[in-house]
């Protein structure tokens, strides 16, 4: 996981200038001002760095930033992509 989360920061910091020392593994994606564009465009970014689409449902405003690298290990081990929630 330490690996997707810095990829994941990273992406959030460059590409959506959320600062880095806002970003925590407990806060949604739409604590981190990121609205229904973004979020397409993170999906984009996503595909293009891990080789993998995450569903739309890993990709809402109500989305963990853990959750989502929950569901990109998930993904990128070749499963099924299902994430308990917490």
């Amino acid at each position: 996981m330490p690996d997707t989360y810095d990829t994941i920061r990273s992406i959030l910091n460059s590409a959506f200038r959320v600062p880095d020392d806002e970003i925590r593994p407990d806060l949604t994606l739409g604590q981190l001002d990121l609205d229904s564009l973004a979020l397409a465009e993170l999906v984009l970014i996503v595909h293009e760095r891990f080789g993998v689409k995450i569903d739309s449902a890993y990709a809402s405003r109500s989305t963990t930033v853990a959750q989502v690298v929950d569901h990109l290990d998930t993904l990128r081990a070749g499963g099924t992509g299902a994430v308990t929630s917490s």
